[in-house]
């Protein structure tokens, strides 16, 4: 049973989410609140797996509110503004509901919520996540870098050696990028054998490469519905290509 908490300023788009949840037999509506501070009290006494989180409310947007929250549940957003998806990809939201949107979009972001309840468990991400630094440290010859994750734009691996690109300099180390990839973020993927971005850093995306700062970077075809599949999360409606 999936734990649900609906937090929107809309009557209608409560009662509308709230009817779908009553639809489906794996989700158990634990409330339904109109703003974010007036879901505290129930968040501290229950557990919730999913919060279907509107973004523009009065007191606390809930962008706001979700990085307060310690132990963080996963999270559906639910808004009628797509210029929020990108920070919602950096929060490591499900899904982004536009609204307005049916049952079967809301059905498309139940089923991503269950592949990843399926993988980690119904559990508060930000407890498995918590205390992660935001840098790694690579080693560069016979000294230990620092690199901020922000700042990277992109990781080229060359066999026993990967070259990390950031905003402002290319940093060399003795590692594969298998191994690497295992400390990066879910910010991060592989686009093909040679290269890892930092979705974030993307410019541009056409059929088979991608551009990062005037960089072109190729996309195997083996990576690239997963690639694809992890955008549209983040953007759903918006066409890729394939």
């Amino acid at each position: 049973m999936i734990r649900c908490l609906v937090i929107d300023d809309e009557p209608y788009a409560r009662e509308l989410l709230s009817e779908f949840i009553a639809k489906l037999p794996n989700l158990k509506l634990e409330g339904a609140y109109s703003s974010a501070l007036g879901a505290l009290p129930s968040l501290s006494k229950k557990t919730v797996d999913v919060i279907f989180l509107d973004i523009q409310m009065p007191d606390i947007s809930g962008i706001d509110f979700l990085k307060t929250l310690d132990k963080r549940p996963c999270v559906i957003f639910t808004t009628a503004f797509s210029e929020y998806a990108l920070e919602g990809f950096e929060l490591d939201v499900v899904d982004y509901l536009l609204k307005p949107f049916d049952f079967n979009r809301f059905l498309k972001a139940v089923n991503k919520l269950t592949l990843r309840l399926e993988k980690s468990g119904p559990v508060y991400p930000a407890e498995k996540t918590q205390g992660r630094p935001d840098f790694i440290f690579v080693k560069d010859g016979s000294k230990l870098v620092k690199v901020e994750l922000k700042n990277i734009l992109f990781i080229k691996g060359t066999r026993e050696y990967v070259t990390i690109y950031t905003r402002d300099k290319k940093i060399m180390s003795l590692q594969t990028l298998k191994n690497l990839e295992t400390e990066l973020p879910p910010e991060f993927i592989r686009v093909h054998n040679s290269y890892i971005v930092f979705i974030p850093s993307v410019g541009t995306i056409s059929k088979n490469e991608l551009e990062i700062e005037g960089e072109i970077i190729p996309i195997g075809i083996t990576y690239k519905k997963n690639f694809l599949d992890r955008i549209r999360t983040y953007f759903p409606g918006k066409d890729f290509g394939e």
